[in-house]
């Protein structure tokens, strides 16, 4: 296991951490913490190795990082091409530079937008009561005091 990739994730329904060796589906580990997880990983790959090897069968391959050369062959229609070409000239910049750059903006837009989805589902999970109610409310409450007697009074509409 020393040289493969061990991916640790939380798990809402086991309720702890469970870990992995990417690529080798049957392989898994869980535990209360991280450390734990990974440490039952270490003992079920072990044995897993073991048995794979008494068996005559390959070890599984590790997973090596892959340097990338930031260089892509693209085809897109010629439509296209000529649009994204005009883009660069308005800009006065390459159509390389315009495609990276338009490239960048969206990523990092999806990346926003997948952020503001999950605020979002997270504030629906912990607000669906108390606070809907709060933020449905149309006029609000204003409390009166005078001469020691307390009201309540709904504030209209003008």
């Amino acid at each position: 296991m020393n040289k493969h990739a061990v991916c640790i994730k939380w798990s809402d329904e086991d309720n702890g951490f469970i870990a992995t060796i990417p690529g080798i589906k049957a392989l898994s580990a869980f535990g209360a913490k991280r450390e734990k997880a990974l440490s039952e990983l270490k003992i079920a790959a072990e044995a897993y190795f073991e048995a794979l090897e008494a068996a005559g069968k390959p070890l599984p391959l590790h997973e090596k990082i892959t340097p990338y050369s930031g260089q892509l062959r693209l085809r897109m229609p010629k439509s296209l091409h000529a649009a994204l070409s005009n883009g660069a000239e308005d800009e006065g910049i390459s159509l390389n530079t315009y495609i990276v750059t338009l490239l960048s903006e969206r990523h990092i837009e999806k990346k926003l937008l997948n952020k503001i989805e999950t605020l979002e589902n997270l504030l629906d999970a912990t607000n669906s009561k108390g606070i809907s109610t709060f933020l449905n409310s149309s006029q609000p409450t204003h409390k009166i005091e005078e001469n020691n007697k307390k009201y309540k009074s709904k504030k209209k509409d003008r």
